[in-house]
C-alpha cells in the first residue's frame, strides 16, 4: 500500500499536470490535429493488397533457382509492382517430376534454337 505522503505528492503532481494541460489545451489541439492527420495520411498511402504467390523453378545454365513472386498493388495510388525472392537449390533437392520437366523443356528449347549442350 502507498504511504500518505507519496499519495499526496502523486495527487498534487496530477493536479499540476492537469492544470498545465488545461492552460495549454488550445495550443496542444492546434499542434495535435495536423500531426494526427499527417500520420493517418501516411498510413493510408501504405495500404496494399497482394496477389497469390507464384512459385516456379528456373534453370540458368547449370544452376537451378526456386523463385516466389507476388504482385502488390497500392490501394490509394493503384500502382502495381512485382516482389520476388529467389534462392538457389540443388538438383538433388528437386522432385524427379520437376527435374524431368526442366530437362524436357531444355532439350526442346535447345532443339528449337539449335543450341548444343556444353
Amino acid at each position: 500500500m502507498i504511504d500518505p505522503i507519496s499519495l499526496t505528492l502523486i495527487f498534487f503532481a496530477g493536479a499540476v499536470a492537469g492544470a498545465a494541460v488545461a492552460s495549454f489545451w488550445e495550443e496542444i489541439k492546434a499542434w495535435a490535429v495536423p500531426a494526427i492527420g499527417y500520420i493517418i495520411d501516411t498510413i493510408d498511402w501504405a495500404v496494399e493488397v497482394t496477389s497469390d504467390a507464384y512459385v516456379y523453378v528456373l534453370k540458368q545454365g547449370t544452376r537451378i533457382y526456386k523463385r516466389s513472386e507476388v504482385f502488390v498493388r497500392n490501394v490509394i495510388t493503384g500502382g502495381t509492382r512485382a516482389e520476388y525472392r529467389q534462392e538457389e537449390i540443388s538438383q538433388y533437392d528437386m522432385p524427379d517430376e520437376a527435374r524431368a520437366e526442366l530437362d524436357h523443356k531444355q532439350k526442346k528449347l535447345a532443339a528449337q534454337y539449335s543450341i548444343s549442350k556444353s
